[in-house]
């Protein structure tokens, strides 16, 4: 089990730059609208609080999961992979979405047998559609069963793999039992138990959960800012450095300079953890890096292993720097009221 804990790889790709010290400026200083209008936002267990202007964002691709939920223990486990495709969608837009995955599945060539990557389609219910297609362009063995639903408004994919033939109804028993846990999500504090995954909830009863949710400013004034949550309830290492000696070690390994504008224990929810705030320059254009991180080795539902990111500036498609729309006081000050917001759902 892989569990994706990452700090400044993000920023690092495109930051160089400033020395060391300190910033603090009030909390009058964020432009009003940012935190005028913040909106409730149902991630994982939690709830949170971010500026209207940030929405979730939908990769728009199957088979990357917003979440991907482990059955099992050790090494003998399974997986279900569930992602949002797209939120806010009528019955046709996701029908078209659906035939379109099966154009690019019929189009992509299966190697191992000179066909296409679809092997089948069928109808699940009433708006359920079910693929069957090759794990991979190179091999014929496994297959990988995908669910198609409309849950609410929300275009919900699920996946998991059946690596040999024999595992094939195991798989699609999986997804028959994921579909029914898979719930509309309205006002986000009154969201039904489980998982949320933004527009939508899973309460899948798995054995362990790892999830990913990443937010973004759509204003034209500060669509730099992009805020990210991350959580799992995998074990983890006993020795493992925490969030600000990985995090900073990393960065000096890397040759990058930054700006410490803020460091040390935070609470998160309740829960103990640490922070690290990082201003970084890149060809003069100022940018910001924000990580804490929950430290605990046992996670469980109610106490997950849990991760948020909040970054301004970033870079064009040509490689041009993207200045912050925040200065460095703005930003903590942001970053210190979404912090504040989070608080586990009841």
């Amino acid at each position: 089990m892989n569990v994706r804990i990452r700090f400044c790889a993000t920023v690092v790709v495109a930051l160089a730059g400033a020395g060391c010290g300190s910033n603090q400026e009030d909390f009058q200083t964020v432009p009003p609208h940012l935190i005028e209008s913040m909106k409730t936002h149902c991630a994982g267990r939690f709830l949170i609080d971010l500026p209207a202007s940030l929405r979730l964002t939908h990769s728009g691709t199957v088979g990357v999961g917003d979440a991907t939920f482990y059955f099992g223990h050790g090494t003998d486990f399974s997986t279900v992979d569930v992602s949002v495709v797209a939120d806010r969608i009528t019955p046709g837009i996701f029908e078209a979405g659906v035939a379109q995955r099966m154009e690019e599945l019929t189009r992509a060539t299966n190697h191992a047998t000179d066909g296409p990557m679809l092997v089948g389609s069928e109808t699940w219910g009433d708006t359920g559609t079910r693929l069957l297609r090759y794990a991979s362009s190179v091999i014929s063995d496994a297959k990988v069963h995908e669910l198609h639903l409309l849950v609410g408004e929300a275009h919900v994919a699920m996946s998991t793999t059946a690596f040999q033939e024999s595992q094939a109804r195991d798989a699609d028993a999986r997804l028959q039992a994921m579909a029914t846990r898979v719930a509309p999500v309205g006002d986000p504090q009154n969201a039904p138990p489980g998982t949320c995954l933004g527009p939508v909830v899973v309460d899948a009863g798995s054995d362990y959960e790892e999830l990913e949710l990443a937010f973004r400013a759509t204003d034209a004034v500060h669509a730099d800012i992009r805020f990210r949550i991350s959580l799992n309830t995998l074990p983890q290492a006993d020795d493992e450095p925490s969030l600000i000696a990985r995090g900073e070690s990393n960065l000096t390994g890397l040759g990058v300079k930054w700006k410490t504008l803020n460091k040390g224990a935070r609470q998160l929810a309740g829960m103990r953890g640490e922070q690290w705030l990082g201003a970084f320059d890149d060809k003069g254009a100022p940018q910001h890096g924000f990580y804490a991180e929950t430290d605990l080795r046992t996670g469980a539902p109610g106490q997950p292993r849990l991760m948020l990111e909040m970054f301004t500036g970033g870079e064009r498609e040509s490689g041009e720097p993207v200045a912050a729309s925040l200065s460095d006081g703005q930003a903590a000050s942001l970053w210190t009221s979404i912090l504040d917001s989070l608080r586990f759902r009841r």
